[in-house]
């Protein structure tokens, strides 16, 4: 848990900023807990990093790096550090991490695992951050994240289905991004007691935006065309039906993208072969779908399907066509972007279900030797839960040392860079356009850590009261 409640979170960012005892005293109890987190990772065998970089409100770009370590027999994650960095280059971002890791006294050799997105500085083939990484610790996993991974695929669109898009977001953003447009649309959905009063506003940098943004237009679609009405072309659109049908589709499509994204944006609570059985079974139902639409069944995209009930049509078959067309893109697509990474895990299924009478082929004599005692343990058996795969291994580390050493190397790394995409969130916050001198990097911490802080202990040891400036 964060180590400060909402309240005290909400004291600090309304502390001011000109008051230099203040500051001093946020500067306290950030180091206090980074030098906690430090004294834990160093203890730890073992360690992993997810990294990201972004723009504050300066424009000044942000380079944010999180952690994953075993302390206490469990696992945790928190925040490592956040440096502005100028350029952004692959060679700037490793020397800060490098920098760092060689300040605290970390060892490379520890880290079994980085996290990133597909960034060329970040995982280019000859000079990246990753590239670097590995030479520094060539035991460690690379994971491109799995959310940057999906919405790779999810953005994969045939023409005529880019094309609808495109005009949706134009129509969203005719009326949301204008002032005076939103609030007389938001009168006229209120005056016909419409189920919302707003569209949403689509943007690529937000995981859930496509999904979102044509559900809410497909469900107020009348009321967008009586508000369009001599006012624009986009209205020619909404009276179409073909539009609409490929509308409702792709609403229903990116709304199951959607799930599996929220899937994926808790995954740090899941294992890596948690996170592939999901991802394995939305391919099979792509496939699932795409059989259900060319048989001429719609009940499988309940948007669409209303819409062809509610107005009794036949869609067109070049409109089937270009569906299963599509699920079959995103199906071939996933395959491209994680069906590797699934077959390079498909060899180290014991670690999952460690119980198997067959033994791979790779592992060494004396894992194997313990792979067979564990195997044959009832009491372990009985007890094995496998959405507690990582405690399961801890549980085990002192008797199945080899087992567990490999085990736990492809389980710590993350699977994605959603601590980073929150921490960036959380930036916003503390570093507004009214705060923009800031120094971000100890309110961050404080705001994001999860190591508890006895905040009174550290302010009674400088003796001082905080007097706030007027």
């Amino acid at each position: 848990m964060p180590m400060f409640g909402e309240k005290e979170v909400k004291e600090i960012e309304r502390m001011p900023l000109s008051n230099n005892t203040v500051a001093r005293r946020i500067d306290e109890m950030a180091e206090w807990a980074e030098d906690e987190l430090i004294r834990r990772v160093v203890c730890s065998k073992y360690y992993t990093l997810q990294l990201d970089e972004s723009t504050d409100v300066q424009g000044l770009s942000q380079l944010l790096v999180f952690v994953r370590y075993i302390w206490q027999n469990d696992v945790h994650e928190d925040i490592l550090f956040c440096k502005p960095i100028s350029r952004g280059t692959a060679e700037e971002i490793f020397n800060a991490i490098d920098s760092y890791i060689k300040e605290k006294g970390l060892q490379w050799k520890n880290c079994f695992g980085i996290c990133t997105d597909g960034a060329r500085a970040m995982c280019g083939k000859n000079s990246s951050v990753v590239t670097r990484v590995l030479k520094q610790s060539p035991c460690a996993l690379w994971t491109h994240c799995s959310l940057h991974r999906e919405a790779l695929v999810s953005k994969a669109l045939p023409t005529d289905f880019k094309t609808v898009l495109n005009t949706a977001v134009k129509i969203v953003n005719y009326i949301k991004t204008k002032p005076l447009q939103a609030r007389l649309f938001q009168k006229l959905c209120e005056e016909m007691g419409s189920l919302h009063t707003s569209l949403l506003l689509h943007t690529e940098v937000r995981w859930l935006s496509r999904g979102k943004v044509l559900t809410r237009l497909v469900e107020l679609r009348n009321e967008v065309t009586i508000y369009l009405e001599g006012k624009t072309e986009y209205i020619e659109s909404l009276l179409d039906k073909e539009f609409i049908l490929k509308l409702t589709y792709l609403a229903d499509i990116f709304s199951k993208l959607n799930e599996l994204n929220l899937y994926l944006q808790g995954s740090n609570e899941s294992d890596i072969f948690a996170v592939h059985d999901r991802i394995r079974a939305f391919m099979k139902k792509l496939m699932l779908w795409k059989s259900c639409i060319e048989d001429g069944k719609y009940d499988c995209f309940e948007t669409l399907e209303t819409f062809i009930m509610e107005n009794q049509l036949q869609p067109k078959t070049n409109i089937l066509s270009a569906i299963s067309t599509h699920l079959s893109l995103l199906k071939n697509n996933f395959d491209a972007y994680f069906g590797e990474e699934m077959k390079k895990l498909d060899s180290l299924n014991w670690i999952c279900n460690p119980f198997q009478d067959r033994l791979p082929s790779s592992m060494s004599t004396k894992a194997s030797e313990e792979l067979i005692d564990l195997s044959e343990d009832t009491s372990l058996k009985n007890s094995f839960n496998r959405k507690q795969l990582t405690k399961f291994w801890l549980s085990v580390a002192g008797n199945y040392p080899c087992l567990f050493d490999e085990a736990i190397k492809v389980l710590l790394p993350f699977s994605t860079s959603y601590l980073c995409e929150a921490g960036f969130s959380a930036m916003i916050s503390i570093k507004t356009k009214y705060r923009n001198k800031l120094d971000v990097s100890n309110s961050l911490r404080l705001k994001v850590t999860k190591i508890e802080v006895d905040a009174k202990a550290v302010m009674t040891k400088n003796r001082k009261q905080i007097h706030p400036s007027h």
